[in-house]
């Protein structure tokens, strides 16, 4: 999944972070010092895949799943000590993100980005750190595998038998219908046809 479409159409969208919405490489960076704005990241999180259902092909559905990880003030109100309010304004921000994403199907995907849940990463006295997921679907096929080259056709077979040292047979029948009723498997043995005196 590429992020950056994502990122893109979050910041032209109208949502309370404006263009300060970044990717993973900032998110770990803001993780290391203190913000000093309200922020948005989109960070990739999994996929899976159903089972193959080609034997000889590639038919398979992945299902991408991304975040938008929130970075709220919880020190803007300093009448608010439980943070209440920036906890509420996850209400508004998902509604501006939902705008922005839900029910768009991005450049080669299969289905339209769905909403999958939240979850509360961090809360302290002056962040509230939170993570709205999102999932779409695409498919892969023998396009996105290996080249398949065409096998030859068969015009001849060979067989070679190959004899232990000290068996000597007049012919293939008698190779074939041996007591022990296989035949020798030594590579480093000579050719079974050099062995047989018609």
């Amino acid at each position: 999944m590429k992020i950056g479409p994502i990122v893109i159409k979050l910041r032209i969208a109208e949502t309370v972070f404006d263009n300060k919405i970044a990717g993973v490489a900032e998110l770990a960076a803001a993780t290391r010092v203190t913000l000093n704005n309200e922020q948005a990241f989109v960070i990739p999180l999994s996929e899976t895949s159903t089972a193959n259902d080609l034997d000889n092909g590639i038919n398979q559905t992945i299902t991408e799943s991304f975040g938008v990880v929130v970075a709220l003030k919880t020190d803007d109100f300093r009448s608010d000590k439980t943070a209440l309010t920036a906890t509420d304004r996850l209400h508004d921000i998902r509604a501006q993100i939902f705008k922005a994403i839900l029910g768009w199907q991005m450049p080669d995907a299969e289905s339209v980005i769905s909403y999958n849940g939240g979850t509360l990463l961090e809360i302290n006295k002056a962040w509230l750190w939170y993570q709205f997921e999102f999932s779409s679907d695409m498919r892969i096929d023998i396009d996105d595998g290996i080249e398949q080259e065409d096998l030859p056709l068969f015009e001849r077979i060979w067989a070679q038998y190959i004899i232990e040292d000290g068996q000597k047979y007049e012919s293939i029948d008698d190779i074939i219908n041996a007591p022990d009723n296989r035949l020798p498997a030594d590579p480093t043995k000579v050719d079974a046809e050099q062995q047989i005196e018609e």
